[in-house]
């Protein structure tokens, strides 16, 4: 079930400034229709942290500093997590920018599809870091919810 891509397509950064938007309003924007959490991943370190948006999505406590990893592992599909792991191993000796489809398992047995989008960004020493947004993927909903005229 889980999806992955490598391919690297450059796209600009759309000039939202110009129509009077600032970051703060895309970040709004994107997080209106769905739960949108970012993330960021030490590379050298391992050390993964994440924004409270990204507990909530994975449904476990939020801390301060960086996240258990393997509390996150324990939440991602079995049949996923092999897909998972390889994906930001491979994405790390690469170093470009990728993005990935699975499933989690919150507490409660409910299954949600989400993607990762990451971007590698060098640093001033080490191998650099991941940094990237993680939100949840919604079904479509029926077309019976539009209204008749």
């Amino acid at each position: 079930m889980a999806w992955r891509s490598y391919e690297t397509r450059h796209r600009p950064l759309e000039n939202y400034h110009a129509i009077g938007l600032h970051e703060c309003d895309v970040i709004a924007l994107a997080q209106a229709m769905q739960l949108c959490g970012f993330w960021k991943l030490d590379i050298d370190k391992g050390l993964f942290f994440g924004t409270k948006q990204i507990s909530d999505i994975f449904e476990i406590e939020h801390i301060e500093g960086p996240m258990n990893i393997q509390q996150l592992a324990e939440r991602i599909h079995p049949d996923d997590l092999d897909h998972v792991s390889e994906t930001y191993f491979r994405a790390c000796s690469a170093r470009g920018r990728f993005h990935t489809i699975h499933r989690i398992i919150t507490s409660t047995g409910v299954v949600k599809h989400i993607r990762s989008v990451g971007l590698h960004r060098a640093t001033d020493i080490g191998s650099g870091e991941y940094r990237g947004m993680l939100h949840e993927l919604f079904p479509l909903q029926p077309m019976a919810s539009v209204v008749a005229l």
